[in-house]
């Protein structure tokens, strides 16, 4: 066989095999990829709005005196656990103890004088009643004794009151909780409502937050919300308890408080000062939500693999908005009707002949 004929069989064997791929590929384009599809449609979705707030124990106090005078000794350290009356720190007031000790001594002697005014007025009214005392001694002694008994009435008044002041020299806990500040040490000297230590009751906490004054009308005391604390697992549930009427001092925002309801589990992690997200859902609005599992990322766009007019796949490049559970909200890139390929025997590509199913 010559060079010529080895050159014509050649040919024609490449245009055979060449026939036979065609071939092929149009049976491929034909018969197509079998894939699941679904329709786009709108679904309503709850409207939600977010509000950033803090975790704070709804039992919470900061303790201050009404003296003057040095600190004398503190007896807790931040973080302490403390129980109701228990002593937190004292303050020295030795001026308080000159003065209660000139009360003690003044109720003593005016106690001594009333009784010998009570004496003597016994005395003359016997006296008067066989007429050997005459009214005016009886008057008098009477009124002795009246001014004796209101004596004795204003120097127990000054023992209380001393005594209330002593209360204001050794701050105690108001109740069982946990020591969260201190503000002063051994030595400072302390002035009348100056905070000195403050105490949290564990168990119950709120998370203040503030919302702008265009949404203050979607949320009103008892509206149920959901809280999102970094730390803690899952959702809390809160209800709002108060919203403030009014914004002057907060810069058009309206403080809200919201009680929290947590499970044991969350109460244990919880902690005042966590950072909170609170989730507000009112009114429903029809959005193209889909499974997120759907999404396709290719560096820093996002797409979805659709149904083109001819059954070809067409990836559409699409905006992404809010996650609900395990869908996410389309905000353009798709349509009402579009059709969504949801499972796929094979890697998809742009223009790959399918076979909806």
């Amino acid at each position: 066989m010559n060079l010529s004929n080895t050159f014509m069989l050649l040919i024609a064997g490449a245009m055979l095999l060449q026939g036979c791929g065609n071939d092929k590929k149009e049976t491929d384009r034909e018969t197509g990829v079998p894939v699941r599809t679904s329709q786009v449609v709108a679904s309503p979705v709850p409207n939600t709005y977010q509000y950033s707030g803090t975790v704070s124990s709804l039992k919470k106090s900061t303790l201050s005196t009404r003296i003057m005078g040095q600190i004398d000794k503190v007896y807790v350290s931040e973080g302490n656990k403390v129980k109701k009356g228990q002593l937190l720190l004292s303050i020295r007031s030795n001026d308080i103890m000159a003065k209660k000790s000139q009360v003690e001594a003044n109720i003593v002697e005016v106690s001594a004088g009333l009784k010998n005014a009570e004496a003597d007025y016994n005395r003359i009214s016997a006296l008067y009643e066989t007429k050997s005392a005459t009214k005016k001694e009886l008057d008098d002694i009477t009124t002795h004794l009246d001014m004796m008994q209101a004596r004795l009435n204003a120097a127990q008044k000054a023992r209380a009151e001393v005594e209330e002041m002593m209360t204001y020299a050794n701050i105690r806990a108001p109740y069982t909780g946990v020591v969260t500040n201190l503000f002063v040490d051994a030595g400072d000297m302390a002035n009348p409502g100056m905070p000195l230590i403050a105490v949290e009751g564990p168990g119950t906490f709120e998370v203040i937050t503030r919302i702008p004054e265009s949404e203050i009308d979607l949320i009103a005391t008892n509206d149920t919300v959901y809280v999102n604390v970094k730390n803690v697992e899952q959702l809390i549930q809160g209800v709002v308890s108060a919203v403030s009427t009014s914004s002057r001092l907060s810069g058009a925002q309206f403080e809200t408080k919201i009680l929290l309801m947590p499970n044991a589990r969350q109460l244990k992690e919880l902690r005042s000062g966590m950072f909170a997200q609170v989730t507000l859902s009112k009114g429903d609005t029809k959005k193209i939500m889909v499974p997120k599992a759907l999404i396709v990322h290719r560096g820093q766009l996002t797409g979805i693999w659709t149904v083109s007019e001819s059954n070809t796949a067409l990836l559409r490049w699409v905006r992404l908005g809010k996650s609900i559970d395990q869908r996410i909200e389309i905000l353009s890139g798709l349509s009402v009707g579009d059709r969504l390929i949801l499972n796929s025997e094979v890697r998809l590509h742009d223009g790959m002949r399918l076979e909806l199913k």
